[in-house]
């Protein structure tokens, strides 16, 4: 990944995940052995509960090939692993066959997060039930606020006690927020 000339790589330490794609998708890397060696030694669902509380769209990406010898862990635990990630956890498990493929895969998940705002969510009636999603959610009912500034101002501030308790100088500095924008919403909040 880092003689990649596809990505504009970084080195910065992330307290979740092994990637952050344009600070909108973050991706925790695992070979299927270290898979099983983060289950069986307890790791995997620290790692999983701290994935689902980030502000980020969270993906695990699995990636083989599978080694000869694994750790001694029994396959339907493996496969449960990977079922309560997915459903319990509500985290997406991307499986790749090697290296070069998972960067096709991060470079397939770049594609889309810099082309669409799919990855936004739109307010609607109905609460969503992940947390990262709520938070986007209830930023959205700020004057003038939709999915894609609603996003800006979480990634800028990260978390939204900051973004209610900002002062209008802070609010500009996020695109999109201009002084009439940044006034409206502190007179909401004060």
């Amino acid at each position: 990944m880092r003689q990649c000339d596809e990505f504009d790589v970084r080195m910065e330490h992330l307290t979740v995940g092994d990637y952050c794609l344009d600070r909108g998708i973050v991706v925790e890397r695992k070979t299927y052995a270290d898979f099983a060696v983060s289950l069986a030694d307890g790791r995997l669902f620290s790692q999983a509960a701290k994935l689902a509380r980030c502000p980020h769209r969270p993906v695990i990406l699995l990636e083989g090939p599978r080694p000869p010898r694994m750790p001694d862990v029994h396959p339907h635990a493996l496969k449960g692993a990977l079922v309560s990630l997915a459903v319990m956890w509500r985290l997406p498990v991307l499986c790749a066959r090697d290296p070069e493929d998972s960067l096709r895969i991060l470079r397939l998940l770049a594609h889309q997060l810099g082309t669409s705002d799919h990855g936004l969510l739109t307010r609607y009636d109905r609460k969503p039930r992940r947390l990262a999603s709520r938070k986007l959610y209830m930023l959205q009912g700020l004057p003038g606020v939709g999915p894609a500034l609603a996003h800006r101002l979480l990634l800028e501030f990260g978390s939204v006690e900051r973004v209610v308790t900002a002062d209008e100088e802070e609010l500009m500095r996020v695109p999109g927020v201009g002084r009439k924008k940044a006034a409206r919403i502190r007179e909401l909040m004060s």
